[in-house]
C-alpha cells in the first residue's frame, strides 16, 4: 500500500470486459507481466485528473486505475496507456533509472569527500577556521555543484524522454497506435496539458515529450511496424 492509498479509496476492479482486456494485455508473450491485481481508486474527489500506475516486487504486481481513467477514455485506450506503462516495465526503464539514481548519489558523496577536507577552498571563501566546517563545507559545495545538477538535471530530462518515445513504440508494435494516440490526447485534454510548450523551456523542465512530437513518433512508429 502507498500514500494515495491511504488517502483515496481503492477498491478492486470488478468483472468486466476492461478487466478481461488488461489480464490479457498483462499475459501477451511479449510481456509476461505477473499480473496479480487489479484496481481501481477514486481519484475524482481530489482532481480530474486521468492516471494509472503499477507497483509491487517480484512476481506480485498490481495496477491501480483512476476512476476518471476510466469514465474519460475507451476500453481500447486504456488498455493501450496501460501498454505503454508496462512498455516501461519490459524495458526496465524504472530499474535503469534506479541505478542511474544510486550512481548519481555515490558520484556526489564521493565529490563532497574530497571537498569537505580541502583547506584551500575553505579559505578560498574567506573560511580560515575549522569552526562549523562540515555545514560551511556543505553549503558551499552545493553552491559549487549547482551547475553540475543542472546538467545532469537537463540530461535526465533528455533519458525520460528517451524512455517515453521508447514505451510509445512497444505500445505501437503490439499493435494499439490508433487507440494510444486518441488516449495521449483525451488525457492531454482532461489534464489541461500544454499542447504546444515553447520548446526550450520544455525541454528543461518537462520529462515527458510535447504530445506533438509523441504523436509524430506514434505515426512514424506506427507505418515501420505496418
Amino acid at each position: 500500500m502507498n500514500l494515495r492509498e491511504v488517502v483515496l479509496k481503492v477498491e478492486t476492479l470488478p468483472e468486466s470486459n476492461l478487466k478481461k482486456a488488461i489480464e490479457e494485455l498483462a499475459s501477451k508473450k511479449d510481456i509476461d507481466f505477473p499480473l496479480k491485481e487489479l484496481y481501481q481508486i477514486d481519484g475524482s474527489k481530489r482532481s480530474s485528473h486521468s492516471n494509472a500506475y503499477m507497483y509491487g516486487f517480484c512476481n506480485n504486481k498490481r495496477i491501480v486505475l483512476y476512476d476518471t481513467l476510466i469514465r474519460q477514455n475507451t476500453e481500447p485506450e486504456i488498455v493501450a496507456v496501460l501498454a505503454h506503462e508496462l512498455g516501461h516495465w519490459k524495458l526496465s526503464h524504472t530499474l535503469k533509472n534506479m541505478f542511474i539514481g544510486a550512481a548519481q548519489m555515490l558520484a556526489m558523496l564521493w565529490l563532497f569527500s574530497r571537498f569537505i577536507g580541502n583547506q584551500e577552498l575553505y579559505e578560498s571563501f574567506g573560511f580560515k577556521e575549522k569552526k562549523n566546517a562540515t555545514i560551511i563545507g556543505l553549503i558551499l559545495f552545493f553552491y559549487i555543484y549547482s551547475p553540475i545538477a543542472h546538467v545532469i538535471g537537463l540530461l535526465m530530462t533528455m533519458w525520460s524522454r528517451k524512455c517515453e518515445f521508447e514505451a510509445d513504440e512497444f505500445a505501437v508494435n503490439l499493435g494499439y497506435a490508433p487507440f494510444l494516440r486518441s488516449g495521449l490526447i483525451k488525457l492531454q485534454e482532461e489534464n489541461l496539458g500544454t499542447m504546444v510548450p515553447d520548446w526550450m523551456y520544455s525541454a528543461y523542465h518537462h520529462s515527458h515529450p510535447p504530445l506533438v512530437q509523441r504523436l509524430a513518433a506514434i505515426d512514424a512508429a506506427g507505418k515501420k511496424a505496418a
